[in-house]
């Protein structure tokens, strides 16, 4: 078959070699489909030239005279059909298809005189015309670049198999070189496959199958098996590397799978159109089953590429060493590489021939749909980004929630997870923790040392004032607590029901909770030993119950009372 190339490989290698000079002196000239008496001489004398190419090649068979046939073929086939109705996947293999049809079937029927096509021009010309005798009907283009240009329908494209069988063993009426097009583009191989003893198999590998030789399916078979075969040990020497491998190479090694899958569906597609030269259906299987393959390794490859971006800007050596950074830019790796991988399924679809915006409607409605059926989760996404965008609190922050208070463990998509003083791991949803007054105490960068100390009623004014003033140069004595014109503050506040109450207000430069621990009982025991020197003591709240006679109810009392 002189099938169209594929449309992102074999087309981009024919401009290639028609960029080097290859082939300049076959290229197509322009098409004059102006009238439907233009475009008929004009299909039946590009198919005159397309058979001297074709006879050039098998004389002297290579890739380059191969993709001359190739280009000049799809040209003609684009020129004069309505390829609307067809996949965008697999048009080109459809009009070289349908090239190989129509001139079978014109050159069975009757030449077409020139008093046969409609007279006028513009306006005045017909909308429709169709061929005397048969049911092929070119129609007039009326918007767009090619306005005016007339080309066989969609419809007469759409039946051409049809029309086919319907002169089939009907004599040649007009000199050709070909008798038989169709019969040529399934005996069709490229160049790489010329060495294969195709006349010596048995007969039964000749037979048509799908529209294809058994030959050429059998050999399609053992391509794709073999590169399955690869692709599976080439997939698991790669899990194995990945064991216990972290970060950035974790996401390295796995992104030559996704490379490889793409590489081997290409080459598959390569040999299949090029080589094989499958026709219609099976090419347009193959090629679609290709396309699939080809985007879904590439939304893998994305997928992967954004994580592998993300773990590459964490681990490295500008990057700053940030948990909470560290997770954000996870987060965004996983909404940029779920986002890139729907675009390029998206792209993929409509490509093979799914509307996009009909895959895009379904798409939002099942989304409203998802939305609905799971809005706490949706919630609980937000939440999470409303915490990476805020930033209370960070992996590994000490934080009070509610009634509750514990360390951050990881910040997910979904919740978070707080490890409290008691060991046991709290996995708190986003959207709840969104909505609390949240207390980060890792944040501080001082702690408030605030203390009350309950001095007895015995002792005396003088042992008071001696009292405070060593507490004050104790308390300021430390290293790790402020000095300021008002910190550190101890003043005698109050005269309480059974003490006189003395405030000790001042903080301290440690903001970790066990080194401020440490601080505190330092403090605190200088003051015992300040209260100690100065025989004060510490007042003892007490209660005095006075007996009463049997027919009185006891009644509390407290010191002075």
């Amino acid at each position: 078959m002189l099938s169209a190339a594929p449309k992102r490989l074999a087309l981009a290698l024919c401009l290639l070699l028609l960029a080097m000079g290859v082939g300049r002196a076959a290229l197509r000239p322009a098409i004059d489909t102006s009238s439907p008496a233009a475009t008929y001489a004009s299909f039946l004398s590009e198919a005159r030239r397309i058979e001297g190419l074709f006879a050039a090649y098998r004389a002297d068979p290579g890739l380059s005279t191969q993709l001359v046939v190739v280009r000049a073929i799809i040209g003609l086939g684009t020129a004069v059909f309505d390829l609307s109705d067809f996949a965008p996947d697999h048009r080109w293999k459809d009009a070289a298809r349908s090239v190989a049809l129509l001139v079978d079937i014109l050159n069975r029927i009757p030449v077409v005189p020139p008093e046969a096509f409609p007279s006028g021009s513009g306006a005045n010309a017909p909308a429709h015309w169709t061929i005397p005798g048969t049911e092929l009907t070119m129609s007039r283009i009326e918007s767009g670049p090619r306005s005016g240009s007339y080309v066989f329908s969609a419809a007469t494209v759409a039946r051409l198999p049809e029309f086919r069988a319907m002169v089939e063993g009907d004599p040649v009426t007009q000199r050709t070189d070909m008798s038989n097009w169709t019969l040529a583009q399934q005996q069709f191989v490229g160049p790489l496959l010329k060495w294969l003893p195709v006349q010596q198999l048995p007969a039964w590998t000749h037979a048509t199958l799908l529209g294809a030789p058994v030959w050429k399916l059998l050999f399609l078979l053992a391509s794709i098996f073999l590169a399955g075969w690869f692709f599976l040990l080439w997939n698991r020497w790669l899990m194995r590397a990945t064991v216990g491998a972290t970060g950035m190479r974790k996401f390295a090694l796995r992104l030559p799978a996704a490379l490889m899958l793409a590489v081997l569906t290409a080459f598959i597609h390569f040999i299949a159109s090029l080589q094989l030269v499958l026709p219609s259906p099976i090419g347009d299987w193959e090629t679609t089953l290709a396309m699939i393959l080809l985007y879904l390794s590439a939304a893998w490859g994305a997928w992967l590429t954004c994580w592998l971006l993300a773990e590459a800007m964490i681990a490295s050596p500008i990057f700053p060493d940030d948990l909470y950074d560290a997770n954000l830019l996870r987060l965004l790796a996983r909404v940029g590489s779920l986002v890139a991988a729907s675009v390029l399924i998206i792209y993929g679809a409509n490509d093979i021939g799914v509307p996009a915006v009909g895959l895009l409607a379904g798409v939002s409605v099942g989304g409203i749909a998802l939305a609905l059926a799971a809005q706490s989760t949706v919630e609980n996404l937000f939440g999470g980004v409303s915490i990476f965008a805020d930033r209370p609190f960070r992996v590994g922050d000490f934080i009070r929630y509610g009634e509750d208070s514990g360390t951050v463990e990881t910040i997910g998509p979904r919740s978070s997870r707080i490890r409290g003083l008691d060991g046991t791991l709290t996995a708190v949803p986003n959207a709840d923790l969104a909505k609390m007054q949240l207390t980060n105490l890792t944040a501080r960068d001082r702690t408030l040392f605030h203390h009350t100390i309950m001095v007895r009623y015995e002792t005396s004014r003088g042992q008071l004032q001696h009292l405070l003033a060593t507490l004050r140069d104790r308390v300021s004595a430390h290293p790790s607590v402020e000095k300021s014109a008002t910190l550190p503050r101890i003043r005698l506040v109050g005269l309480g029901s059974s003490s006189v109450d003395i405030e000790i207000f001042a903080k301290v430069l440690v903001p970790d909770l066990a080194g401020y621990l440490e601080v505190q009982e330092v403090l605190i025991l200088e003051i015992m030993n300040a209260v100690e020197d100065y025989r004060a003591g510490f007042a003892i709240p007490a209660t005095i119950t006075h007996a009463a006679p049997p027919s009185e109810t006891p009644r509390a009392t407290t010191p002075g009372a």
